[in-house]
This record gives C-alpha cells, structure tokens and sequence, in this order.
C-alpha cells in the first residue's frame, strides 16, 4: 500500500485540490462561514446532490484546512459524483487528519475500488477492520470488490457477513441485492431490498434498486411509485430519472422516456444508463448513428466500473451488428435480390424496434409465412387481436398443441373475454397439465374475472413447478395481496400467552 503524504505534502496537496482562495476577513467570521458551507454541503450530499456539495466543501475546507469533517464529507460527495481520482486526494487529507476513522477508509476504498485498483481498495477496507472488526461498511466493501473482480460466490458469502454483523446496515441488502439482480435471481433481489427500504425507508439508492427489481417482474405500477419516491428524496442525483427512463421504456413511453433520460443526462452527461436509455430509442427509431454516439459517449467515461464498461460494450457490439444487417437486408429488398429468408429476417428486425406493422407488412410478402404463428405473434404485439385469434385458431384446431391453445387464450384475453380465455387455458392443460404457462394465464385471467380464490388456488399449483423467475415472484406477490398466508399456529398461541 502506498504510504500517506507527510505534513509539508499534505498541505501542498490540499492546496492544489482546493483551486480557491480563502475567505479574508476576521478568524472569527472564517470559521463561521466555513462551517456554515460545512453544513450546506453535508446537507447537499445527503439529497443526492453532489455537484453543489463538493462546490460547498471546497469552499469550507479552504477556509479551515485543518477540519477533517470538511475533507471526508468532500471526499463522499466527490465519489457521489464519479470523480474518484479527486475523491482520493481528499480522503488522503481526511485520513492524515484522522488516520483511524474507518468511514473515511471506506470511502477511500469505494474510490479506489471505482478506479480499478482493486488492491488499493483492499488494503483500505482491511485497515478499516483493523480499527473495527466486523465492520459492515468493509465488509461490505470488501464484497464489491470481489464482485468486481467477478468472484462472486466470495462477493456474495461476504456481503452475508455485511448484513449478519449489522442487521440494520440497508447497503447491505442493496448491493447483495444487486447482484441477485444481476444474475437474475429476483424473488431473492426483491426480498433483500424490500428488506432494505424497511429498515431506511428514506434510502434512496435502495427504493431505487427496487424500481428495478419490480421493472424487471413487470409491477410497473410499484415501480413507478418508488422510484419517484427516490426522486422527491434526491431530486439532483441522475440515478433515480435514469432508472425512471427505463421503466417507461418498458412500458412502450418512448416521449416519456427520453425527456427523463435527458434530465438525469443535464446532471450527468455521460451517465450510462441514461446514454444505453438514449441509444435503445434511437435504435428503434431506425438511427443507429445516432444510438452508437450515444454508447460511445458512455464508454469514454474512465469512471465506468468493470461491470459497466462489459455491459454497453455488449450493447454496443449488439447495435453495430443490428445495424449492418439491417442495411444489407433493407438494399437487398429495395434492389430485389432478397430471397424469402432475408424477408423474414428484415421482418424479425421490424419486430426487435417494436415496429409491428412494418414487420407485419414484410412477413407478409412471404407466402410460407402467412397464416403461420410468427405472423400470428406480430399481429398480438400489433394490437391487432382478432387477426391473431383467428389464425390462432385455425392452427389449434388443426394440431393439438397446448402452446397454440394458450396463445388462443392470450388473444381473448386481449379482447377482453376472460371467460373463453380461462376455457382456452384449461383446454390447453388437458393436452398437457404440465404447461405451466397454461397454468399461470389461467390464474390471471380468474383473477381479472374476481375469483380470487380460485385464482390462488392455481397461483400454488404454478409455484409446485416453478419456484424461480420473474413469473414466479410477481405470483408471490399477487398472493401475498388476495391470499396472505395465515399467520404461524405456534406464534399466535405464544403471542396469547
């Protein structure tokens, strides 16, 4: 590990980091001011407003090079705002004023950690529970770290200890939360980060990693709703309207989308979700140009963590291969030289930008094609339900499929006859009681109908067969409102006693 700066270095570099002079006047009237800013900025950082605390800070740790609060609150609010090499420094005056403040460890730890110095971030994690064994905030530093160098088992095991040495530490439960969302595991993601805005109802980054989580099961609803709870918590961080973005993306609020993507994008102009928000919507305008600016734009921000940069380069190499596809099969169309395949795969193109009746239209043109399912799909995503069930129909009635039932079912639905949809999905499960998506619309369309406990009824036979996924933990929740389970036999009679 590096060795701190000495006294002569420590003021010098405090210099440099500050840029602006001092305050003149009375001593008495410097300390005043300063530690009027000194709380300014504190209460800056703590709504999420980064750019105007660091602003502050500076200003107060100027006036009162010696105040270690100045420099670690500045060092907090510097690693809000992504600018971890700043972040250093400052923390580095923070801990040469007080070198066994384990927060302050932490926090240089985090900044290491953002800039890729895994080790770094380690030697001050471990300093920090030298100070205070079991400490959660190392531990849980010390677990990211492990996620980042995608050891991930360790990453887990560690943000378990986080959580067990502290059971009210709410980042914790976020960031083991996050990475349960990363793998997918989302009936546990939503448990640790409810559990998380329990214990702080007022954390923002918490209810946000929830948004996401209910993004990701389809609660929009509930999403919407908390994710705008974090936004009137932290009106300046540009998380909360980025992530805000991507729920209305999902929700097909294209216009909606991009004024949020652009409010968290004046906060931040390289912030990456906004950006990947901002390039999905030019992708499915047909601008691929202007989708990889914006991916581009996001990749050349040095503060991305590992996970990140591996993320929209994926994106990245996803838009740029669409995209070269996409000209190819459109010249081949308009020159005429494009077979049936090509055809279709221009169709599949439309679709993927959510371009139903252009991929209709195309899909079309192939004689094989009409009448089958694909079409069948594009015609339901197209709101075009009748044409679905019709062809839906036909190709029921002539193969006994429970798939094709389903989706019979799935297009009454969408007309609104619930009735013959339940009829749909029951028919579906005597060719094959097994379907487990025949069980799980068949509870949907029970409980649009109020037969709520019939519909819970076949809400518990679909979690017999399938106990993870999105489905499965958007069913618990539906359950956990018509149908709670009762409470524990044993607990009411102790409760009594």
């Amino acid at each position: 590990m590096r060795r701190s700066p000495g006294p002569v270095v420590l003021l010098a570099l405090a210099a440099t980091l500050l840029g602006s002079p001092a305050l003149a006047g009375k001593a008495g009237e410097v300390r005043t001011r300063s530690f009027q800013l000194l709380n300014e900025g504190v209460a800056a950082y703590t709504h999420g407003d980064y750019a105007t605390a660091v602003d502050a800070l500076r200003e107060s740790a100027a006036m009162a090079l010696n105040s270690f609060r100045a420099y670690y609150y500045l060092g907090l609010a510097l690693n809000g705002d992504r600018r971890y090499a700043e972040a250093v420094d400052a923390l580095k005056i923070a801990l040469d004023l007080d070198p066994n403040h384990p927060q302050a460890l932490v926090a240089l730890g985090d900044a290491n950690l953002a800039l890729g110095d895994a080790d770094e971030a380690d030697a001050a994690y471990y300093r920090a529970l030298k100070i205070r064994p079991d400490f959660p905030q190392a531990l849980d530093g010390l677990a990211r770290s492990y996620d980042a160098r995608a050891e991930t088992d360790k990453a887990i095991e560690t943000f378990r200890r986080a959580i067990a040495s502290n059971a009210g530490y709410a980042e914790g439960y976020t960031h083991l939360g996050d990475v349960y969302l990363r793998l997918g595991r989302y009936d546990d993601a939503v448990k640790l980060l409810s559990e998380a805005v329990s214990i702080r109802p007022d954390y923002a980054p918490g209810l946000n990693r929830l948004a996401t989580a209910y993004d990701r099961l389809g609660l929009y609803d509930q999403a919407v709703a908390t994710i705008a709870e974090a936004i009137r918590l932290e009106p300046k961080n540009p998380d909360h309207p980025a992530t805000l973005g991507t729920i209305q993306v999902s929700l097909g609020l294209l216009a909606r989308a991009e004024a949020s993507f652009r409010t968290a994008l004046d906060l931040d102009p390289a912030h990456p979700e906004a950006r990947e928000g901002m390039a999905e919507i030019d992708r499915r305008r047909g601008d691929y140009a202007a989708a990889l600016e914006h991916l581009d734009a996001a990749l050349a921000d040095d503060r991305l963590n590992r996970h990140q940069r591996e993320h929209l380069q994926t994106v990245r190499d996803a838009v740029e291969a669409e995209k070269s596809r996409f000209e190819t099969l459109e010249a081949a169309v308009r020159d005429g030289t494009a077979n049936d395949t090509d055809r279709l795969d221009l169709a599949d193109l439309y679709a993927r930008r959510g371009l139903w009746d252009r991929a209709i239209e195309v899909e079309r043109a192939v004689p094989a094609a009409a009448g089958g399912e694909r079409l069948a799909y594009m015609l339901l995503r197209a709101g075009r339900s009748r044409d679905a069930l019709e062809i839906y129909t036909a190709l029921a009635d002539a193969t006994p499929r429970a798939d094709l039932r389903v989706n019979v079912g799935v297009a009454l639905a969408r007309l609104g006859r619930d009735e013959d949809a339940a009829a749909a999905f029951r028919r579906a499960l005597e060719i094959d009681a097994q379907d487990v998506r025949a069980r799980l619309y068949l509870g949907n369309a029970l409980l649009r109908l109020g037969r709520e406990a019939d519909a819970a009824a076949e809400y518990r036979r679909y979690l017999d067969k399938v106990s993870k996924g999105e489905d499965a933990e958007r069913v618990r929740q539906i359950l956990e409102r018509i149908a709670p389970a009762p409470a524990d036999a044993a607990s009411a009679t102790e409760t009594r006693s």
